[in-house]
């Protein structure tokens, strides 16, 4: 069911551009090197930098992610600064903006692959990461894990880049579906059948990331690092524009970021508190009381689910942090602040985001400018099939102060 939402008011809405970038390749350049969940797309995050924010000026990207938008940022030579709650999103975005020599990188992948003898699989291994795992694959991901900590020093620039690619290697052996957020084990008869080299993997995937990361600008300048939009360390005015994709919901009820990670996390040796830490820091999480920030496209469809009250309680903590990030980003943006955002879906009504961020952000005294529309593929959208083009559509808003 769909609330009826208030119109976005703004002074231009330019509906001749095409936003979808439906086919394009979305895996150039170091944007292929690992996967990450609900990425935007680095066409759009190209057009958005180059459209609002001037050379030079700094991009920041307060929910980073796969680093989509500051490797675009970089490519075109302008600064970057990234911040993310998840520790995954930050090595991920780091490996991806930062440029290597080739011969130095193809250098210390000789150097791992040559450590990365296969082993017994390893006996201390956490029992629930077993579980996805083939035990013949364990002891050959416990050898390549090994040989890239005690190969690259833990200071060497290339170091995030050898581990997001072992992170991919271990996505790549999980017994896992790939097209799906939430993890779930393959069935008996599909892991019967699945088999693949670890360490092949890992080098092919190694040589394919060099190549990307070589072509990096060397000028690239990315402040990569674990932040909470809530409470940004940057200062007043910092950088010049902001172009970010907010989640949609929160850990529980939307895309799980944590559940994405967790395994690849393990793996990278990310003890089981440390994760609890960062899902903590995530918007909405926690089981205390927040105030209702003030949104009548917002209170419609909170009066809808009444008969949910914890589900009430998840929504309005989720936009009660989502006003504080907002606020945030207002403070630190000298410039635009861009926000890419699709609709929710809580107990079956429809969350209008874009119309809620647009209002949340009138209560910050922050104007919106200009509006556009794109439509998503229906790949992305597998279980909100009943939902149609209620959730089809992402908004690409453009606020100033």
């Amino acid at each position: 069911m769909a609330i009826a939402a208030g119109a976005l008011e703004t002074e231009a809405v330019d509906a001749e551009v095409d936003w979808d970038f439906r086919g394009c390749d979305t895996q150039y350049g170091t944007h292929g090197i690992h996967t990450y969940v609900a990425a935007m797309i680095p066409q759009l995050a190209q057009r958005l930098i180059e459209k609002y924010v001037p050379a030079g000026g700094a991009v920041l990207d307060p929910f980073c992610g796969g680093g989509a938008v500051l490797v675009e940022a970089v490519a075109s030579g302008r600064p970057a600064i990234g911040r993310d709650v998840n520790p995954l999103a930050v090595l991920i975005s780091k490996a991806k903006t930062t440029p290597a020599n080739i011969l130095d990188a193809y250098q210390l992948l000789g150097q791992v692959i040559a450590k990365a003898e296969p082993m017994p699989p390893p006996p201390l291994l956490d029992s629930n990461l077993a579980y996805w795992f083939k035990p013949e694959h364990t002891g050959a991901l416990d050898s390549l894990r090994t040989a890239i900590t005690s190969v690259i020093d833990v200071d060497h620039p290339l170091r995030p880049l050898f581990l997001t690619v072992f992170s991919s290697t271990v996505r790549d052996v999980s017994l896992t579906y790939r097209n799906e957020v939430r993890l779930r084990r393959m069935a008996p008869d599909e892991i019967a059948k699945f088999d693949v080299d670890p360490i092949a993997r890992f080098s092919e995937r190694g040589k394919k990331a060099i190549a990307a990361v070589s072509d990096l600008p060397g000028s690239a300048n990315a402040d990569v690092a674990v932040g909470n939009v809530r409470a940004l360390a940057l200062a007043d005015n910092e950088c010049a524009a902001i172009v970010c994709s907010p989640p949609y919901g929160d850990e529980r009820n939307g895309v799980s970021y944590a559940q994405f990670s967790k395994n690849m996390l393990g793996w990278l040796g990310y003890p089981q508190h440390e994760l609890k830490d960062s899902k903590s820091l995530t918007l909405g999480w926690g089981n205390y009381a927040r105030p209702t920030p003030a949104s009548p496209t917002l209170d419609a469809a909170l009066n809808a689910i009444t008969e949910f009250p914890e589900s009430v309680r998840q929504a309005i903590a989720f936009y009660a942090d989502y006003q504080i990030a907002l606020g945030e980003m207002a403070r630190v943006a000298q410039g635009p602040v861009i926000i890419v955002i699709g609709k929710r879906v809580l107990r079956d009504i429809v969350f209008d985001n874009g119309v809620i961020t647009a209002e949340l952000m009138t209560n910050l005294g922050v104007s919106l400018s200009e509006v556009f529309y794109r439509k998503l593929p229906s790949k992305r959208l597998p279980k909100m099939r009943n939902f149609g083009a209620a959730i089809n559509t992402e908004t690409i808003l453009v606020f100033r102060r």
